[in-house]
């Protein structure tokens, strides 16, 4: 889970020249000497489908084993196949999976169920690791999301900050001249811009990733702020999200906006739905991550490449300074692995300045990890208009939980994750959906032993 991160400006400045350094060429990083200790051994990577970013670093497989001797099953998987099936590998403990790419919002399930190990003694290891890597090299606010206890789990690949991608020439025939500062506000441009032709807004609303976007919203309507679990419990562990009148504020809106001015389906929309459907000028505002920038900048796929624009997802007055969303994507160890050592040598190969310059140059990736290359002069020449504003706007609040930082987190998504998919496929009433909401959160803590002490991370 995303932990709250308290970014200082200074970190904030580094972090932003951060955005997306499109520059070129890639070159192998150099490793620890003997050269090619883990030769003729295979090792099993799996990630998500149709994401730019891994489909690059799919294409280094070649390089790295020319390097290492080590060769890289490579598997990409729909989204949703991934999500489902790596927390069950890490449970049944399946030695066939070595390393994988995920969000870092699920390190509470992850380090609770035993799952990944601490990368911090190979991260230390002089002979395992090469002498120029320079973990600190992490934007330190980013990696934070990737740690618990002292210990780190996963490596930062890139922030994946929140954003509103909007179409200015749809905003221009409407009248709006700006981006919505207000959710208020946000309802209205969406009620405005939808018409015959296209919709006014989109998200993932499929009840396997609806959850991203929810999280993100329902930040709107929660003025608490809670280091561990995120505005999702008070300090007494009591459901906030289910509790009366933030519940149904929230649910009366995201049925409002999702029933009347999304896609039709969006109760099935993947995020490759609402890209389709921006890409080909169906939207005129969609809430995901900066992943899909790329693709949505592609004259070649995108009929919106120069009427595309973005800002952040607007904050309330209520809750100005714990809106904004960051969320680091790592790549992770299988603690189950019988080829640790040679996973190792995977995961620096991957994280390196050199691979994600590379990625940058590539256009693959507009967020990188790493200072050295998130500050690179080159990229202020290159990066898409209005979106180094909208990032530094992000990066400029704490950052709030997907999830709360606690092992339960995960389980609790689908009594919340059905909740919203009856707001937006029934006319149930909204209480009703909420409490049922409630109910289903608060059996899983009550089981799982709550309320007991806040644990430490």
């Amino acid at each position: 889970m995303l932990r709250k991160l308290k970014l200082k400006k200074t970190a904030v400045v580094s972090i932003l020249s951060v955005s997306g350094l499109f520059i070129s060429g890639f070159v192998a990083p150099a490793f620890a000497a003997p050269a090619k200790p883990y030769k003729g051994t295979t090792i099993t990577l799996q990630t998500y489908s149709g994401v730019p970013e891994f489909d690059y670093f799919k294409s280094l497989m070649p390089a790295f084993t020319k390097k290492t001797g080590i060769k890289v099953n490579y598997l990409q998987l729909p989204v949703a196949t991934i999500d489902q099936k790596i927390p069950l590998q890490l449970k049944a403990k399946d030695t066939g999976l070595d390393v994988f790419f995920t969000g870092s919002e699920k390190i509470s399930a992850f380090v609770g169920s035993g799952g990944v190990p601490d990368l911090n003694p190979y991260i230390k290891n002089k002979s395992k690791t090469a002498a120029n890597y320079n973990f600190k090299d992490i934007a330190p606010a980013v990696e934070a999301a990737c740690q618990m206890g002292g210990k780190t789990y996963c490596i930062a690949v890139h922030t994946g900050g929140a954003l509103l991608y909007y179409n200015t020439k749809m905003f221009k025939e409407a009248g709006l001249t700006r981006p919505p500062q207000t959710p208020e506000e946000l309802l209205t441009y969406a009620k405005k811009l939808t018409t015959p032709d296209h919709a006014g807004f989109c998200v993932r609303g499929d009840k396997s990733q609806g959850l991203y976007d929810a999280f993100q919203i329902w930040n709107w309507f929660i003025p608490y702020n809670n280091p561990i679990t995120g505005t999702y419990f008070d300090k007494n562990w009591n459901f906030l999200i289910g509790t009366e009148p933030q519940a149904s504020k929230f649910g009366t809106y995201y049925r409002d906006i999702l029933q009347n001015t999304a896609p039709k389906g969006i109760a099935t929309y993947l995020v490759t739905n609402c890209l389709q459907d921006f890409q080909q000028g169906r939207v005129a505002m969609w809430h995901d991550d900066s992943g899909s920038i790329p693709d949505v900048l592609d004259p070649a796929k995108s009929k919106v490449s120069s009427d595309t624009a973005f800002w952040s997802m607007p904050c309330p007055a209520i809750n100005p300074k714990n809106c904004a969303l960051v969320q680091p994507f790592g790549i992770w160890m299988n603690n189950a692995s019988k080829k640790k050592d040679a996973a190792w040598q995977l995961i620096q190969f991957l994280t390196t300045v050199k691979t994600q310059r590379g990625a940058a140059m590539a256009g693959k990736v507009l967020t990188p990890s790493r200072l050295s290359v998130l500050s690179d002069p080159k990229a202020k020449a290159v990066l898409p208009k209005t979106f180094p504003e909208a990032l530094t706007y992000i990066l400029g609040h704490p950052n709030t939980a997907l999830l709360p930082f606690i092992p339960e987190g995960v389980p609790l998504i689908k009594p919340i994750a059905d909740g919203l998919s009856d707001l937006i496929t029934t006319n149930t009433p909204v209480a009703e959906i909420m409490a049922t909401m409630k109910a289903g959160v608060d059996n899983i803590m009550k089981q799982a032993g709550y309320p007991k002490p806040f644990p430490k991370g």
